[in-house]
């Protein structure tokens, strides 16, 4: 055994304890946030670097973002601030999906409460009621409406989108599903925002998800992207009707025999003549609902209906 460093010691000089090492752990990931927290992401490979913290003397013996115990000799990372929604950290940071703050990201939200005024978090993204959905027809087929977010109808057999699983015939999001991407079913997701997200280069299934701004593989929930939106903007973009709210509706008489049958015989999808003589959608007609806080008991706001 060397006797060095005992003579340094008595010598007053500092001992410093051996660099960190690195070594590789087979994990895909695209940013540190999909790896384990004793880990980063490696751009170069894609790949989750673990630390081997070893022995430390002082701070700059450990990993950046940790710190030397010096009663322990050992590097540690520090304790993060525990949130349940953005507001409760500091400036400039925000909560993720392990209820920890975490430097803020322009743009993005986790829950409607992160974001301002009626706007809510639809695809990670505050956008405005007005631009969501309310009512089934919004949406494309085979998605019902459902507080605000088109959400495609499922059953046992039904593959849902990526980051989501049937749910009371729903594919809902999987929030909290993993910490970090090796909790992932395969190499082609990675941990997102506590979801298990596919990549866009391994292919989106254009029908049911959208390839984000990050690269990866969501949901749709917006309203159909193929849809006219507004659906009118004067009388002369609708076919011989009125537009109305941005809506062709067609005109009926409601002081009419059966005024319903007039709309019927238009479009079987508008058959209500309203008192305002025109023709609407049942779950138009009855709706009771804008938005999932308007509904009694947590009940869900469901194609304009709380249900």
């Amino acid at each position: 055994m060397s006797l060095l460093p005992l003579l340094l010691l008595l010598a007053g000089c500092p001992i410093y304890g051996p660099s960190p090492v690195q070594r590789e752990v087979q994990v895909s990931c695209q940013s540190d946030f999909d790896c384990p927290l004793d880990a980063f992401c490696d751009p170069g490979t894609n790949s989750c670097i673990a630390f081997d913290f070893g022995i430390c003397l002082t701070d700059g013996d450990c990993p950046v973002g940790s710190y030397c115990e010096r009663s322990d000799g050992g590097c540690y990372i520090p304790a993060i601030a525990e949130c349940r929604a953005d507001r409760d950290c500091s400036s400039g940071f925000e909560c993720d999906f392990r209820d920890s703050c975490r430097p803020e990201t322009n743009g993005t939200c986790l829950a409607d409460e992160d974001c301002a005024g009626d706007a809510l978090c639809i695809e990670n993204a505050c956008t405005p009621v007005l631009d969501t959905c309310q009512f089934d027809f919004q949406c494309a087929a085979g998605f019902t409406c459902a507080n605000n977010r088109c959400r495609f109808l499922c059953g046992p057999q039904t593959k849902c989108p990526s980051g989501t699983a049937c749910e009371a015939s729903l594919c809902e999001p999987l929030v909290g599903e993993c910490v970090d991407s090796s909790e992932c079913p395969d190499l082609a997701t990675n941990c997102v925002e506590g979801i298990c997200l596919r990549r866009c280069e391994e292919g989106c299934d254009a029908a049911i998800e959208a390839c984000d701004s990050e690269g990866f593989c969501r949901p749709r929930t917006s309203p159909d992207p193929q849809a006219p939106s507004p659906f009118c903007r004067t009388n002369a973009d609708c076919d011989g009707t009125l537009c109305v709210e941005g809506m062709c509706r067609t005109e009926c008489d409601v002081t009419a025999p059966e005024p319903d049958v007039i709309c019927a015989s238009y479009d079987g999808q508008v058959p209500l003549c309203g008192p305002d003589n025109l023709c609407y959608a049942e779950s138009q007609m009855r709706s009771d609902c804008r938005m999932q806080s308007e509904c009694p008991n947590a009940q869900d706001c469901i194609d304009g209906k709380c249900r």
